[in-house]
Protein backbone atom coordinates (compact mmCIF):
# COMPACT_ATOMS: atom_id res chain seq x y z
CA UNK A 1 0.00 0.00 0.00
CA UNK A 2 1.16 4.05 -0.54
CA UNK A 3 1.98 5.60 2.07
CA UNK A 4 0.52 9.04 2.50
CA UNK A 5 1.84 11.38 -0.47
CA UNK A 6 2.85 8.58 -2.74
CA UNK A 7 0.86 7.33 -5.63
CA UNK A 8 1.24 3.74 -7.25
CA UNK A 9 1.76 4.11 -11.50
CA UNK A 10 0.90 1.18 -13.73
CA UNK A 11 0.09 2.00 -16.43
CA UNK A 12 2.53 1.73 -19.26
CA UNK A 13 5.01 4.17 -19.91
CA UNK A 14 4.36 6.90 -22.48
CA UNK A 15 6.05 6.54 -26.08
CA UNK A 16 8.16 10.15 -25.14
CA UNK A 17 8.93 9.04 -22.01
CA UNK A 18 10.30 5.90 -22.56
CA UNK A 19 12.72 7.55 -25.41
CA UNK A 20 13.81 10.67 -23.54
CA UNK A 21 14.79 8.31 -20.61
CA UNK A 22 16.51 6.11 -22.79
CA UNK A 23 18.45 8.70 -24.03
CA UNK A 24 19.81 8.86 -20.90
CA UNK A 25 19.86 5.14 -19.89
CA UNK A 26 22.10 4.65 -23.27
CA UNK A 27 24.36 7.30 -22.62
CA UNK A 28 24.72 6.32 -18.84
CA UNK A 29 23.88 2.59 -18.36
CA UNK A 30 23.01 1.22 -15.16
CA UNK A 31 26.38 -0.63 -14.64
CA UNK A 32 28.13 2.52 -14.55
CA UNK A 33 25.81 4.85 -12.61
CA UNK A 34 25.97 2.14 -9.97
CA UNK A 35 30.11 2.24 -9.80
CA UNK A 36 29.65 6.11 -9.64
CA UNK A 37 27.36 6.05 -6.41
CA UNK A 38 29.32 3.25 -5.22
CA UNK A 39 32.72 5.10 -5.67
CA UNK A 40 31.54 7.99 -4.14
CA UNK A 41 30.52 6.07 -0.95
CA UNK A 42 26.81 7.34 -1.99
CA UNK A 43 25.19 3.92 -1.63
CA UNK A 44 22.27 3.64 0.45
CA UNK A 45 22.54 1.96 4.25
CA UNK A 46 19.09 0.60 3.97
CA UNK A 47 16.66 -0.07 1.65
CA UNK A 48 14.75 2.43 0.20
CA UNK A 49 12.09 3.41 -2.04
CA UNK A 50 14.51 5.47 -4.02
CA UNK A 51 17.74 3.71 -3.89
CA UNK A 52 20.97 6.10 -4.90
CA UNK A 53 21.20 4.20 -8.60
CA UNK A 54 17.11 5.82 -8.98
CA UNK A 55 17.96 8.95 -7.75
CA UNK A 56 21.20 9.69 -10.17
CA UNK A 57 18.48 9.07 -13.27
CA UNK A 58 16.12 11.50 -11.59
CA UNK A 59 18.49 13.65 -11.44
CA UNK A 60 19.31 13.55 -14.71
CA UNK A 61 15.67 13.51 -16.24
CA UNK A 62 15.60 16.95 -13.58
CA UNK A 63 18.24 18.61 -15.98
CA UNK A 64 16.88 17.75 -19.17
CA UNK A 65 13.25 18.41 -18.31
CA UNK A 66 14.37 22.13 -16.22
CA UNK A 67 10.47 23.46 -17.06
CA UNK A 68 8.89 20.84 -15.05
CA UNK A 69 8.68 20.07 -11.48
CA UNK A 70 10.23 17.36 -9.38
CA UNK A 71 6.91 15.22 -9.37
CA UNK A 72 6.08 15.79 -12.62
CA UNK A 73 9.68 14.40 -14.02
CA UNK A 74 9.54 11.58 -11.70
CA UNK A 75 6.13 10.65 -12.79
CA UNK A 76 8.10 10.22 -16.17
CA UNK A 77 10.80 8.15 -14.98
CA UNK A 78 8.05 5.90 -13.16
CA UNK A 79 6.01 5.61 -15.56
CA UNK A 80 9.32 4.24 -18.01
CA UNK A 81 9.99 2.04 -14.93
CA UNK A 82 6.36 0.32 -15.27
CA UNK A 83 6.20 0.17 -18.84
CA UNK A 84 10.33 -1.76 -18.86
CA UNK A 85 8.87 -3.76 -15.62
CA UNK A 86 6.47 -5.51 -17.81
CA UNK A 87 3.14 -3.44 -15.70
CA UNK A 88 4.64 -3.84 -11.91
CA UNK A 89 3.42 -0.89 -9.97
CA UNK A 90 5.65 1.89 -9.64
CA UNK A 91 5.68 3.98 -6.45
CA UNK A 92 5.79 7.79 -7.04
CA UNK A 93 7.38 9.02 -3.55
CA UNK A 94 6.50 12.85 -2.56
CA UNK A 95 8.10 15.73 -3.19
CA UNK A 96 9.84 15.55 0.22
CA UNK A 97 11.21 12.51 -0.32
CA UNK A 98 12.73 13.13 -3.77
CA UNK A 99 14.12 16.63 -1.95
CA UNK A 100 15.96 14.12 0.92
CA UNK A 101 16.51 11.94 -2.15
CA UNK A 102 18.75 14.31 -3.92
CA UNK A 103 20.19 15.75 -0.86
CA UNK A 104 21.76 11.74 0.33
CA UNK A 105 22.92 11.84 -3.11
CA UNK A 106 24.59 14.65 -3.22
CA UNK A 107 27.16 16.15 -5.98
CA UNK A 108 29.93 13.59 -6.55
CA UNK A 109 28.30 11.28 -8.14
CA UNK A 110 27.01 13.15 -10.77
CA UNK A 111 30.61 15.18 -11.22
CA UNK A 112 32.28 11.59 -11.24
CA UNK A 113 29.59 10.34 -13.42
CA UNK A 114 30.27 13.55 -16.11
CA UNK A 115 34.09 12.52 -15.66
CA UNK A 116 33.42 9.40 -16.68
CA UNK A 117 31.74 9.33 -19.74
CA UNK A 118 32.49 13.16 -21.18
CA UNK A 119 35.29 12.74 -23.91
CA UNK A 120 36.17 13.71 -27.57
CA UNK A 121 32.74 12.30 -29.54
CA UNK A 122 34.87 12.72 -33.17
CA UNK A 123 36.09 10.21 -35.52
CA UNK A 124 38.80 10.65 -37.48
CA UNK A 125 36.91 11.57 -40.83
CA UNK A 126 34.93 14.32 -38.85
CA UNK A 127 35.24 17.62 -40.46
CA UNK A 128 37.19 19.60 -38.15
CA UNK A 129 37.50 17.76 -35.98
CA UNK A 130 42.05 17.85 -36.39
CA UNK A 131 44.71 19.90 -37.75
CA UNK A 132 47.85 18.95 -38.34
CA UNK A 133 47.16 15.32 -36.66
CA UNK A 134 46.07 17.61 -33.56
CA UNK A 135 43.00 17.01 -32.35
CA UNK A 136 41.27 20.57 -32.02
CA UNK A 137 39.64 21.85 -28.69
CA UNK A 138 38.60 25.11 -27.45
CA UNK A 139 38.94 26.73 -23.63
CA UNK A 140 36.27 28.76 -22.32
CA UNK A 141 33.92 29.75 -19.49
CA UNK A 142 30.53 30.89 -18.28
CA UNK A 143 28.46 31.67 -15.32
CA UNK A 144 24.93 30.21 -14.19
CA UNK A 145 22.31 31.87 -11.92
CA UNK A 146 21.29 30.35 -8.72
CA UNK A 147 18.63 30.37 -6.44
CA UNK A 148 19.03 33.35 -4.09
CA UNK A 149 19.39 32.00 -0.90
CA UNK A 150 22.04 33.26 1.68
CA UNK A 151 23.14 29.60 1.40
CA UNK A 152 24.46 29.61 -1.84
CA UNK A 153 25.79 33.26 -1.28
CA UNK A 154 28.22 32.38 0.91
CA UNK A 155 29.40 29.33 -0.92
CA UNK A 156 29.38 30.85 -4.44
CA UNK A 157 29.08 34.33 -4.24
CA UNK A 158 28.17 36.74 -7.42
CA UNK A 159 28.28 40.14 -9.30
CA UNK A 160 27.88 43.24 -6.93
CA UNK A 161 27.52 46.60 -7.67
CA UNK A 162 28.03 49.87 -5.18
CA UNK A 163 25.91 52.34 -4.70
CA UNK A 164 26.44 56.44 -4.45
CA UNK A 165 27.98 56.04 -0.80
CA UNK A 166 30.20 53.62 -1.83
CA UNK A 167 28.50 50.35 0.01
CA UNK A 168 28.63 47.64 -1.75
CA UNK A 169 25.02 45.90 -3.24
CA UNK A 170 24.81 42.15 -4.26
CA UNK A 171 23.43 41.66 -7.62
CA UNK A 172 20.16 39.94 -8.55
CA UNK A 173 21.50 36.76 -7.88
CA UNK A 174 24.33 34.14 -6.95
CA UNK A 175 26.50 32.33 -9.57
CA UNK A 176 28.42 29.54 -10.30
CA UNK A 177 31.17 29.52 -12.31
CA UNK A 178 32.04 26.95 -15.44
CA UNK A 179 35.21 26.67 -16.93
CA UNK A 180 35.49 23.73 -19.84
CA UNK A 181 37.06 22.51 -22.53
CA UNK A 182 34.83 21.53 -25.97
CA UNK A 183 35.70 19.77 -28.75
CA UNK A 184 35.01 21.90 -31.81
CA UNK A 185 34.19 19.24 -34.84
CA UNK A 186 31.20 18.49 -32.43
CA UNK A 187 31.09 21.55 -29.74
CA UNK A 188 30.89 18.17 -26.92
CA UNK A 189 32.21 19.50 -23.87
CA UNK A 190 34.83 17.28 -23.12
CA UNK A 191 35.40 18.22 -19.52
CA UNK A 192 34.60 20.81 -17.15
CA UNK A 193 35.55 22.39 -13.42
CA UNK A 194 33.07 24.35 -11.75
CA UNK A 195 33.63 26.66 -8.28
CA UNK A 196 32.59 29.99 -7.18
CA UNK A 197 31.93 33.59 -9.01
CA UNK A 198 34.84 34.57 -7.39
CA UNK A 199 36.92 32.24 -8.34
CA UNK A 200 38.66 32.87 -11.76
CA UNK A 201 38.54 30.92 -14.74
CA UNK A 202 42.23 31.30 -14.83
CA UNK A 203 42.52 28.94 -11.62
CA UNK A 204 39.38 26.74 -12.85
CA UNK A 205 41.32 26.10 -15.99
CA UNK A 206 44.59 24.74 -14.11
CA UNK A 207 42.69 22.11 -13.08
CA UNK A 208 41.77 20.69 -16.50
CA UNK A 209 45.44 20.31 -17.77
CA UNK A 210 45.09 16.79 -16.40
CA UNK A 211 43.39 16.51 -19.64
CA UNK A 212 45.58 17.86 -22.33
CA UNK A 213 48.60 16.09 -23.65
CA UNK A 214 50.37 14.97 -27.10
CA UNK A 215 48.59 15.50 -30.25
CA UNK A 216 45.99 18.03 -28.64
CA UNK A 217 45.76 22.00 -29.58
CA UNK A 218 43.88 24.09 -27.40
CA UNK A 219 42.56 27.51 -28.51
CA UNK A 220 41.59 30.02 -26.29
CA UNK A 221 40.48 33.75 -25.90
CA UNK A 222 42.45 36.63 -24.75
CA UNK A 223 41.06 36.34 -21.01
CA UNK A 224 43.38 33.05 -20.36
CA UNK A 225 47.28 34.07 -21.33
CA UNK A 226 49.56 34.81 -18.73
CA UNK A 227 52.47 33.59 -18.16
CA UNK A 228 52.54 30.39 -15.70
CA UNK A 229 48.99 29.46 -17.06
CA UNK A 230 50.34 29.41 -21.13
CA UNK A 231 53.75 27.38 -19.24
CA UNK A 232 51.72 24.66 -17.37
CA UNK A 233 49.64 24.20 -20.28
CA UNK A 234 52.43 23.85 -22.77
CA UNK A 235 53.85 21.20 -20.63
CA UNK A 236 50.84 18.57 -20.99
CA UNK A 237 52.59 18.11 -23.75
CA UNK A 238 49.53 19.97 -26.02
CA UNK A 239 50.02 22.77 -28.65
CA UNK A 240 48.44 25.77 -27.64
CA UNK A 241 46.91 28.68 -30.08
CA UNK A 242 45.91 31.78 -27.67
CA UNK A 243 45.02 35.45 -28.61
CA UNK A 244 46.57 37.94 -26.11
CA UNK A 245 44.82 41.57 -25.70
CA UNK A 246 46.85 44.33 -26.71
CA UNK A 247 48.35 44.69 -23.06
CA UNK A 248 50.58 42.13 -24.00
CA UNK A 249 54.31 43.88 -24.68
CA UNK A 250 55.99 41.05 -27.29
CA UNK A 251 59.39 41.97 -28.42
CA UNK A 252 60.27 40.69 -31.85
CA UNK A 253 63.30 38.34 -31.39
CA UNK A 254 63.28 37.18 -35.18
CA UNK A 255 61.07 37.87 -38.18
CA UNK A 256 59.90 34.25 -39.63
CA UNK A 257 58.78 33.82 -43.35
CA UNK A 258 55.29 33.95 -43.17
CA UNK A 259 55.59 37.46 -41.80
CA UNK A 260 54.92 35.90 -37.98
CA UNK A 261 57.78 36.21 -35.56
CA UNK A 262 59.47 34.90 -32.46
CA UNK A 263 59.26 36.54 -29.25
CA UNK A 264 58.76 35.88 -25.19
CA UNK A 265 56.60 35.58 -22.56
CA UNK A 266 58.61 37.32 -19.98
CA UNK A 267 59.25 35.24 -16.54
CA UNK A 268 57.77 37.19 -13.69
CA UNK A 269 60.04 38.72 -11.15
CA UNK A 270 59.46 36.53 -8.64
CA UNK A 271 59.47 33.38 -10.88
CA UNK A 272 62.63 34.81 -11.75
CA UNK A 273 64.35 35.01 -9.00
CA UNK A 274 63.30 31.14 -8.64
CA UNK A 275 65.32 30.27 -11.74
CA UNK A 276 62.27 30.25 -13.96
CA UNK A 277 63.35 31.18 -18.08
CA UNK A 278 61.26 33.30 -20.36
CA UNK A 279 58.95 31.07 -22.54
CA UNK A 280 60.12 31.11 -26.48
CA UNK A 281 56.43 31.62 -28.38
CA UNK A 282 55.28 32.13 -32.33
CA UNK A 283 53.50 35.47 -32.70
CA UNK A 284 50.65 35.54 -35.81
CA UNK A 285 49.18 39.16 -36.19
CA UNK A 286 46.18 40.03 -38.67
CA UNK A 287 43.11 42.37 -38.61
CA UNK A 288 39.75 41.71 -39.36
CA UNK A 289 37.52 44.34 -41.10
CA UNK A 290 34.20 45.16 -39.47
CA UNK A 291 31.52 45.53 -42.43
CA UNK A 292 29.68 47.26 -40.47
CA UNK A 293 31.70 49.82 -39.01
CA UNK A 294 34.93 50.09 -41.44
CA UNK A 295 36.78 49.56 -38.51
CA UNK A 296 39.29 46.67 -38.35
CA UNK A 297 40.05 44.53 -35.11
CA UNK A 298 43.91 43.09 -35.04
CA UNK A 299 44.23 39.98 -33.59
CA UNK A 300 47.18 38.95 -32.10
CA UNK A 301 47.82 35.23 -31.74
CA UNK A 302 50.97 33.50 -29.37
CA UNK A 303 51.47 29.74 -30.00
CA UNK A 304 54.01 26.63 -28.77
CA UNK A 305 53.74 25.73 -33.12
CA UNK A 306 57.31 27.41 -33.78
CA UNK A 307 58.03 26.19 -37.95
CA UNK A 308 55.82 28.37 -40.18
CA UNK A 309 56.47 25.67 -42.61
CA UNK A 310 54.48 22.66 -40.83
CA UNK A 311 52.15 25.86 -39.18
CA UNK A 312 51.73 28.61 -41.99
CA UNK A 313 50.79 31.68 -39.88
CA UNK A 314 47.91 31.92 -42.45
CA UNK A 315 46.28 28.82 -41.36
CA UNK A 316 46.70 29.57 -37.97
CA UNK A 317 44.58 32.52 -38.33
CA UNK A 318 41.87 30.53 -40.30
CA UNK A 319 42.12 28.03 -37.39
CA UNK A 320 41.78 30.22 -34.41
CA UNK A 321 37.94 30.93 -35.23
CA UNK A 322 36.91 27.54 -34.40
CA UNK A 323 37.77 29.03 -31.44
CA UNK A 324 33.60 30.25 -31.49
CA UNK A 325 32.63 26.58 -31.31
CA UNK A 326 32.85 26.44 -27.81
CA UNK A 327 30.67 29.78 -27.39
CA UNK A 328 28.08 27.87 -29.34
CA UNK A 329 27.78 24.86 -26.86
CA UNK A 330 27.84 27.46 -24.01
CA UNK A 331 24.85 28.99 -25.98
CA UNK A 332 22.67 25.52 -26.22
CA UNK A 333 23.92 24.40 -22.93
CA UNK A 334 22.12 27.46 -21.28
CA UNK A 335 19.65 28.67 -23.76
CA UNK A 336 18.31 25.39 -25.12
CA UNK A 337 18.85 22.98 -22.51
CA UNK A 338 18.46 25.43 -18.93
CA UNK A 339 16.73 27.72 -20.47
CA UNK A 340 17.31 31.41 -21.27
CA UNK A 341 16.44 33.01 -17.79
CA UNK A 342 16.03 29.94 -16.44
CA UNK A 343 18.05 30.01 -12.49
CA UNK A 344 19.04 26.47 -11.35
CA UNK A 345 16.15 25.00 -9.15
CA UNK A 346 18.68 23.91 -5.47
CA UNK A 347 18.42 25.96 -2.65
CA UNK A 348 21.31 24.60 -1.26
CA UNK A 349 25.15 24.53 -2.83
CA UNK A 350 25.34 21.06 -2.81
CA UNK A 351 22.27 21.10 -4.70
CA UNK A 352 23.34 23.65 -6.89
CA UNK A 353 26.42 21.47 -7.66
CA UNK A 354 24.84 18.36 -8.14
CA UNK A 355 22.72 20.35 -10.96
CA UNK A 356 25.32 21.85 -13.22
CA UNK A 357 27.37 18.17 -13.15
CA UNK A 358 23.69 16.48 -14.03
CA UNK A 359 22.96 19.27 -16.80
CA UNK A 360 26.71 19.09 -18.17
CA UNK A 361 25.89 14.99 -18.07
CA UNK A 362 22.76 15.55 -20.42
CA UNK A 363 24.14 18.01 -22.74
CA UNK A 364 27.21 15.05 -23.11
CA UNK A 365 24.12 12.39 -23.70
CA UNK A 366 22.54 14.86 -26.53
CA UNK A 367 25.75 15.77 -28.11
CA UNK A 368 26.46 12.01 -27.98
CA UNK A 369 22.83 11.57 -29.86
CA UNK A 370 23.79 14.29 -32.45
CA UNK A 371 27.33 12.29 -33.48
CA UNK A 372 25.50 8.98 -33.92
CA UNK A 373 22.77 10.18 -35.84
CA UNK A 374 25.83 12.45 -38.26
CA UNK A 375 27.29 9.34 -38.84
CA UNK A 376 24.34 7.11 -39.21
CA UNK A 377 23.20 10.20 -42.25
CA UNK A 378 27.11 10.89 -43.17
CA UNK A 379 27.12 14.43 -41.84
CA UNK A 380 28.70 17.37 -40.15
CA UNK A 381 27.46 16.84 -36.67
CA UNK A 382 27.75 21.06 -36.43
CA UNK A 383 25.23 20.74 -39.23
CA UNK A 384 22.59 19.02 -36.77
CA UNK A 385 20.73 21.20 -34.54
CA UNK A 386 20.93 20.79 -31.20
CA UNK A 387 17.49 22.14 -30.24
CA UNK A 388 15.81 19.96 -32.89
CA UNK A 389 17.60 17.02 -31.73
CA UNK A 390 16.57 18.27 -27.89
CA UNK A 391 13.11 18.20 -29.03
CA UNK A 392 13.06 15.10 -30.80
CA UNK A 393 14.24 13.59 -26.60
CA UNK A 394 11.82 15.69 -24.98
CA UNK A 395 9.12 15.01 -26.95
CA UNK A 396 9.34 12.79 -30.01
CA UNK A 397 7.59 13.60 -33.38
CA UNK A 398 7.83 11.30 -36.46
CA UNK A 399 9.35 13.66 -38.43
CA UNK A 400 12.01 12.20 -40.85
CA UNK A 401 13.47 15.90 -40.87
CA UNK A 402 14.03 15.61 -36.60
CA UNK A 403 17.68 15.36 -37.05
CA UNK A 404 17.76 17.92 -40.29
CA UNK A 405 20.60 21.16 -40.20
CA UNK A 406 18.77 24.05 -39.12
CA UNK A 407 19.22 28.03 -40.36
CA UNK A 408 19.86 28.46 -36.77
CA UNK A 409 21.99 25.73 -35.92
CA UNK A 410 23.01 25.40 -32.11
Amino acid sequence: MARPGQRILREEGRLEDRISVGVLAKAFPRQVVEEVVGAAGAREQRRRMLPAWLVVYYVLALALFMDMGGGRVMRKLAGTLAWASRGVGVEIPSEEALSNARSRLGPEPLRMLFEKVAGPLAGKDTPGAFWGGLRVLSLDGSTLDLQDTEANWERFGGPTTTDAEGRKLRGGFPQMRVVALAECATRALTAARIGAYSTGEKTLTSELFGHLGPKVLVIADRNFPGYELFRDAAATGAELLWRVSSSFHLDIDEVLDDGSYLSRLKTPRQLRRAGAKDLTVRVVEYQLADPDSNETDTFTLITTLLDPDSAPGGELAQLYHARWQIETAFGAFKSDLKGDGVVLRSKTPDGAEQECWALLCTYHAIRELICAAAALSDQDPLRISFVNALDAVRAPIRDPGAFSPSPQDR
